[in-house]
Order: structure tokens, then sequence, then C-alpha cells
């Protein structure tokens, strides 16, 4: 395979990259605490979790030679509408994808689409042990806000989730 830092291309999601999607985030909850669930997503689970993110917020893949290699989707970070222009990020690299600079790519559109649709804060929250996310969001403006100690439980260890956020 190519590098992906210089042959990728990044292209609108869409609902048939839910398998492709199902894929790359089953390959974390199977080997990764960065995704703190044990349950694994089916292409109807993760199509059910995008499709009322298509057309309403930001959704961009990262693609190489026609194969999804990364996703980034803004999404309501709660469903009261006082917290309607407050988005939540959520994003993830097939294992070939990371340290190439596909994810601050992915971020950084996805971000530059949350200001032009209106949003006016984004936040994400990043596993504390996930330093590689977590010196991404800085590099892209987000302020760490807080940390829930070991919130997670995960392959026999409690894990730290990190809040973070970005004023657009």
């Amino acid at each position: 395979m190519n590098s992906p830092a210089t042959t990728y291309i990044i292209r609108p999601g869409a609902a048939d990259d839910a398998a492709a999607m199902a894929g790359i985030f089953n390959y974390y909850v199977a080997t990764s605490d960065v995704i703190f669930t044990e349950r694994q997503h089916t292409e109807a689970d993760m199509r059910a979790r995008i499709e009322p993110v298509i057309g309403r917020f930001p959704f961009m893949v990262a693609e190489q030679g026609g194969k999804v290699i990364g996703y980034c989707f803004a999404h309501l970070w709660q469903p009261d509408p006082v917290y309607r222009y407050t988005w939540e990020l959520t994003e993830y690299l097939s294992p070939e994808a990371v340290s190439h600079g596909v994810g601050s790519a992915l971020l950084k559109a996805v971000v530059d689409d949350c200001r032009r649709m209106g949003a006016h804060s984004l936040i994400s929250w990043v596993t504390g042990t996930n330093e590689p996310c977590l010196r991404m969001l800085a590099r892209m403006g987000f302020e760490r806000l807080g940390c829930l100690k070991q919130s997670g439980f995960k392959f026999g260890r409690w894990h730290d989730d990190v809040f973070l956020q970005l004023m657009l």
C-alpha cells in the first residue's frame, strides 16, 4: 500500500461507508482502549449512527484506492435544543492511516465545515492514554477542560476520559 500521507483523498461521507466505518471502529473495540465500549458495531449499527448526521452535520471520510481509511463527523452533543450549537466530534482512522497526517486533514475539513454551518462550540471526549489524539486536538486549538478519572474500565484497567473544547 502506498503511504496514506501522499495518496489519500478526503470526500463527503455517505451511508454506503457504514461497513468500512464499522470495520475501523471494531478494530479499536477489540484491540484498544481508545473506544470505551466492548460492543462491536454491525454495518446496520453504524448506518443508524450516521444517517441522522448526513446532510445535517459535517461528515468526511479519507479514502485510499477506493478503501475508507478514516472518518470524522460532527453530531449533537446533547439532544436538548439549548445545546444545538454545541457539536461533538467523532473520528477514527484505520491502523495504516495513523501518523500520516490523515487524522489532522480530516479533522481540519470537518472543523472548517462546522464553522461554515454555524456551530459555536465543538467538544471531544478522548481516552486519557490516547496521546496522539490529544496532541492532534491541541494543535487544532482544542482546550483541555477536564478529566473524568477512571471513568471507563476496559482490558482489566481503569481509564480516564479527557474533555476538550474548541470555541468557533
